[in-house]
């Protein structure tokens, strides 16, 4: 058959309809969508959801990044992360309050001292410090019921027994007497004395901090960096004038162990979800540095201290009997060592239940290796990546530039040098000590000024024995943080039998 001329058969051939086309197009369309759809239910790394809700994606992130990040993930962007965390966010609210969750309470005028400034969260939400209602509720503070108040304060003024037993692996004490002073340990005072005294007779608990959410109860024992702890529980609930002196801030009372309920207090303690963690010092060190901030620098101030008072009297006054009964009687703090001594230089074993319990301590670091055990510690219960490693040490003036030991002080907002809680400043290598408040007192390199080898000596045996027993195995371990069931065995026969 003779072919058609060219363009003759395209005449009488009809052509497809635009209508057609497009179903064609269509089909393609859906077909395409569908071998994506089954194929990204083999390959799920293209098209899930860009969080960290998955598990499984986590892990990945993980692994992917832990050449960069030891202590979490960084699949999310730096910056993102940063504003994300309330303490950074911009200056925007110039005022300072007392916390709206304080508004029913008799509250201090001292805004700069006792109040929260630059956050209007805080001068008007009751939830504030907390993230919801939730965690507030359980977390409800003490009653402080009149007759809670004198019951506590016998048994924290004139405690049965001035020092502990010191028997580092006692068994766990169950109190659940409702209602009542929480005794957490056998032969110390009970939880709480600070919320009725201070300084001499405040207890072991005073200074223990608690993250809620990371369910971490900090340790902190004074001349150990606890002002820096206590700026970061500041920075962890979004304070922005975080870097002020910690101390008097009423936004903390919510966060602190001795000021909560008995009943949670005893949850803390015996829930073992729970991390307990403390860092300890060289005890003639820590020593040195209490007289040098606390005595040599405030000697006119010192109920019973005429002119001055040399290191040598100080410790000769340390080592006097405890021939008192009531804390009352020891005005200053420095007749022997006992419950009634000023927290600064009272052992550090007798803080949080150490003597008793260490072993219902997960973490035990040095303060020389702060800032590798302060990763390692803060990486184990999640708060590394979500709040340390964006802490900016140091800060400016503030708006209002009051002079006075309240210094107002904002985050550092363009201060990129010194970031990592507890970490060092890359270009000077200074410590983390030496951006708060004149705190570090160069007492590590005054040793030999200071002590003879005879003051040393009574410091090391007498005063301070069991001090020097933990700090000496903490110390041995070097960087890495020590456990408190590994060390009571070290410590005592009795533990070696009863773990």
């Amino acid at each position: 058959m003779v072919s058609p001329p060219h363009g003759e058969d395209s005449k009488q051939r009809p052509r497809p309809s635009k209508a057609l086309h497009k179903w064609i197009l269509a089909l393609c369309l859906l077909l395409a969508t569908i071998h994506i759809y089954t194929s990204a239910s083999y390959n799920r790394d293209e098209f899930v959801d860009p969080t960290f809700d998955e598990p499984e994606r986590e892990m990945r992130l993980d692994a992917q990044n832990s050449d960069r990040d030891e202590y979490g993930l960084v699949g999310e962007p730096q910056q993102s992360k940063i504003m994300s965390i309330e303490a950074l966010q911009p200056v925007t609210f110039k005022k300072c309050c007392i916390p709206a969750v304080h508004k029913h309470t008799r509250n201090p005028k001292d805004l700069l001292c006792f109040g929260t400034c630059y956050n209007e969260r805080a001068c008007n939400d009751t939830i504030y410090p907390f993230n919801s209602a939730e965690e507030k509720a359980m977390f409800p503070m003490a009653n402080p019921g009149q007759g809670d108040s004198v019951q506590l304060k016998t048994k924290c003024k004139s405690p049965k027994k001035l020092v502990p037993p010191v028997e580092w692996c006692q068994k766990p004490h169950l109190d659940t007497k409702n209602g009542t002073p929480a005794h957490l340990v056998d032969g110390i005072p009970p939880a709480g004395c600070s919320r009725v005294t201070n300084g001499g007779g405040s207890g072991a608990f005073q200074h223990v901090i608690i993250f809620p959410l990371a369910k971490l109860a900090f340790c902190g024992i004074p001349k150990v960096g606890i002002t820096q702890w206590e700026q970061f529980l500041r920075f962890y609930i979004g304070a922005k004038d975080y870097p002020s002196l910690p101390h008097y801030k009423m936004d903390r009372n919510s966060f602190q162990f001795d000021k909560l309920d008995p009943r949670v207090q005893r949850r803390i303690w015996e829930d073992e979800e729970w991390t307990w963690a403390a860092f300890i010092r060289d005890p003639a060190e820590r020593l040195l540095s209490a007289y040098l901030d606390k005595v040599k620098s405030k000697k006119d101030k010192l109920p019973g201290v005429n002119g001055t008072l040399i290191f040598d009297n100080f410790i000769e006054n340390l080592s006097k009997p405890n021939n008192y009964t009531h804390c009352q009687t020891n005005k200053n703090g420095m007749d022997g060592l006992s419950w009634c001594s000023d927290p600064h230089w009272r052992p550090q074993v007798y803080s949080c239940g150490l003597s008793e319990r260490l072993d219902r301590f997960q973490f035990i670091g040095d303060l020389h290796n702060a800032a590798d055990q302060t990763r390692e510690l803060l990486g184990h219960v999640g708060l590394w990546n979500s709040h340390g490693k964006h802490f900016i040490h140091g800060g400016s003036r503030g708006i209002m530039k009051q002079a006075g030991m309240c210094n107002l002080m904002s985050h550092p907002a363009n201060h990129t040098v010194h970031v990592g809680f507890q970490q060092k400043n890359e270009v000077s290598n200074a410590s983390a000590a030496d951006t708060v408040y004149g705190h570090s007192k160069g007492s590590n390199s005054k040793m030999e000024k200071y002590f003879t080898p005879e003051l040393l000596k009574k410091v090391r045996e007498e005063l301070y024995a069991d001090d020097y027993k933990l700090w000496e195995l903490v110390n041995a371990n070097g960087k890495k943080m020590s456990k408190g069931k590994e060390l009571v065995s070290q410590l005592s026969s009795e533990c070696i039998s009863s773990s």
